[in-house]
């Protein structure tokens, strides 16, 4: 039996790994589990998430090899909401935009306003995976150290001065995607201070059955 539920949760992961977008870099290798990089459209605006991670290739072809693809550290990023883009090398006013020309190829970290927090500068015209690495994990760690001290300063402040702690504890609750015990501890932190938060559900997806009712008529 054990064997059996072994066997049933391997094949379940096997389409989290094996489909890849049609907008999505990558080998072609079916069997790599590939970092869930996506393709910045064209002139869209900066995003906004909590932690975004610009690569910005200098050809094409670097989105076909680089070890950006398949880093098991970046991958493990993305499960904790960080949004992975590549900006196209022909998008100028992007790459402009995060302050990248003539510098590419090139990555950038920006923060939930948008605002560039780190770069990776190339090496002899070469993007260094350890180094891009290296600077998500610095921007993680970062942010936990911000969240720990939050999440401190707003307990102090729930006898003295509530606004305070909770204005806090909604920063924790609003960064929930990287951080969900944090988040799930400020939510009930909160409701104790008399605010409740909760997730917004996302829309359920069309049904495919469903067909539009005919508009019916009234008789006078």
């Amino acid at each position: 039996m054990r064997r059996s539920l072994a066997l049933f949760l391997f094949l379940l992961t096997l389409p989290l790994f094996g489909q890849r977008s049609r907008s999505a870099p990558g080998t072609g290798n079916p069997e790599e589990r590939l970092v869930p990089w996506r393709f910045l459209e064209k002139g869209a605006d900066i995003a906004k998430a909590p932690v975004m991670l610009y690569w910005l290739p200098a050809s094409l072809e670097e989105t076909k090899r680089s070890a950006l693809l398949t880093s098991r550290a970046l991958f493990d990023d993305a499960l904790r909401c960080v949004d992975l883009l590549v900006v196209l090398p022909s998008d100028s006013a992007t790459i402009d935009r995060l302050g990248a020309t003539g510098k590419l190829p090139m990555a950038v970290i920006t923060d939930a306003q948008g605002k560039v927090t780190r770069t990776v500068a190339n090496v002899r015209g070469a993007l260094r995976p350890s180094a891009v690495e290296q600077a998500m994990r610095d921007e993680l760690s970062a942010l936990d150290e911000s969240m720990y001290r939050d999440m401190t300063e707003a307990g102090r402040f729930v006898a003295s001065d509530r606004n305070a702690s909770v204005a806090l504890y909604r920063r924790v609750w609003d960064k929930r995607c990287l951080f969900p015990i944090a988040g799930s501890d400020a939510q009930r932190a909160l409701k104790t201070l008399g605010v409740t938060v909760v997730d917004t559900p996302a829309p359920p997806p069309p049904d495919p059955n469903l067909k539009a009712a005919k508009p019916t008529t009234t008789a006078h």
